[in-house]
């Protein structure tokens, strides 16, 4: 089970870091919008905060949960398919389904750059506290239903890897964003 919380581990440290080098970013870039209701990278921004915001509502509260049944002696063994999930959980980093995000998740593009970056570090540090938390195994004892691309229930583990894969797929937004901002300057 510690591969797993290890696995966890560096994909939240990895998207995060990445996330985070773009509140270094140019302001032109970041108010950039090829398109008319297409979001630039700020409101990427925002919206993966948004999002984050909630998933965690569910991780906080099933890890809870998990620390309450492992005092009841509870314990779960992964499945032979364990692994299968994860590999179905990857998807969500890409284009390959559609997505439809609720009202509650669209960005209003107006919360402050600093307030962004100062939420999406109180995220990480979350996430990695619950992991310290499910170190031995203790985020299997708690699934719950996740309705994006018909994923079925994850355990702990399955939903905090959702939230980096869900930030994964917005970082290729962003670096999307950035090639047409370039190309756009190269045109002038």
């Amino acid at each position: 089970m510690r591969n797993v919380v290890q696995f966890v581990r560096e994909a939240l440290i990895n998207n995060f870091r990445e996330l985070d080098q773009w509140f270094q970013e140019d302001a032109v870039l970041l108010h950039f919008k090829p398109e008319r209701g297409q979001w630039n990278a700020r409101e990427v921004l925002e919206h993966i905060c948004l999002t984050n915001y909630f998933l965690l509502l569910t991780i906080n509260k099933s890890t809870r949960r998990a620390l309450e049944r492992k005092m009841d002696g509870l314990y779960i063994m992964p499945g032979s398919d364990y692994e299968d999930k994860f590999r179905q959980i990857e998807i969500v980093s890409s284009k390959s389904f559609g997505w439809v995000n609720p009202a509650h998740l669209e960005p209003s593009g107006t919360r402050d750059l600093d307030e962004i970056r100062t939420l999406l570090k109180q995220q990480f540090a979350q996430c990695m506290y619950n992991l310290s938390m499910l170190k031995n195994g203790e985020g299997r004892l708690v699934r719950t239903e996740m309705t994006v691309n018909n994923l079925g229930k994850l355990d702990i583990y399955q939903y905090i890897f959702f939230l980096t894969k869900h930030i994964e797929r917005h970082i290729a937004q962003l670096q999307e964003l950035r090639d047409q901002y370039e190309e756009s300057a190269i045109m002038i």
